[in-house]
């Protein structure tokens, strides 16, 4: 379900993901936006990235990711609230750089107490869908506080990512008002990676985005523009997702593919780092 107007620059959405009691799933996820979730399960276990995977805490703070996500789950349910990068700003004021390609038990974090008293009650009394979002806008509207300085200036560059008109760091770094050298420290520390990979991760998700809306279409009608060509975008999925496109599209996605229908039909986009924080939610279905 999408937030309301007044935290729409701050949190993409809340959602509710079910897996059913004896029911073992996997996933690999593409990368993504700061999320805060917590749940319950038989198994749950991830990796962002290479490596085994580990165990999840039943109440973690997961940063922005460049790079897949092996997700797997057995029996649970769960919540999550996806952070937009001038909501970490906001919400856990601290660089967000600190936080890229992890997770951890928000326990161990700097996020304020009221979030993991959230995440708490969301977990043993989430089973009312309606309480649970009230719970979850009444908590982040009673930190809102006032916004840090860079607020402004984070939520323009969150738009230019966003939009396909903007290709290079030098359009970016104008439309931020800095000089290149300024805006290479500006984006690790609001947007948890360097200006040149944010780039390379919008075009990614631009064209996995159009694939996962209908995977019936070949990957070449799903090319960014600004990939040079299939090779290119070849080269950009094995470095993201550690596996070829047609590794990935031969593999079961039953979190991901539920994720994109439910984010299409709230946010009119296929992922939660293509949400844009000015268009408006479109309905209330929750995942």
């Amino acid at each position: 379900m999408g937030p309301p107007p007044d935290l729409a620059p701050y949190l993409s959405a809340y959602y509710r993901t079910d897996v059913a009691p004896g029911v073992d799933v996997e996933d690999w996820l593409p990368p993504e936006e700061a999320n805060l979730r917590t749940g319950e399960a038989d198994i749950y276990e991830a990796v962002i990235g290479d490596g085994p995977m580990v165990a999840v805490p039943s109440a973690v703070l997961s940063g922005p990711t460049d790079r897949v996500t092996r997700l797997r789950i057995a029996g649970g349910t769960f919540w999550g609230i996806g952070l937009t990068p001038a909501g970490w700003a906001r919400f856990l004021r601290c660089p967000v750089n600190t936080m890229a390609n992890r997770f951890c038990d928000i326990g161990q974090s700097v996020a304020d107490p009221a979030l993991q008293a959230m995440l708490d009650t969301l977990r043993n009394e989430g089973d009312d869908i309606a309480a649970a979002a009230a719970l979850i806008t009444d908590t982040f509207r009673g930190l809102l506080g006032e916004p840090p300085e860079a607020d402004e200036t984070i939520q323009s560059v969150h738009l230019a990512l966003l939009s396909e008109d903007v290709s290079s760091v030098a359009d970016l770094a104008e439309l931020a008002g800095m000089t290149s050298r300024t805006f290479e420290r500006f984006c690790p520390r609001h947007f948890g990676f360097t200006p040149r990979v944010l780039l390379r991760r919008q075009r990614f998700l631009r064209s996995l985005g159009k694939y996962m809306l209908d995977p019936s279409m070949k990957w070449i009608g799903s090319l960014d523009t600004h990939y040079w060509d299939q090779a290119h975008f070849i080269r950009d999925f094995r470095t993201t997702m550690n596996m070829t496109p047609s590794e990935f599209a031969a593999l079961p996605h039953p979190i991901s593919r539920a994720a994109v229908s439910v984010t299409n039909a709230n946010a009119g986009v296929a992922m939660q780092a293509l949400y844009h924080p000015q268009r408006p939610p479109e309905s209330d279905l929750g995942l």
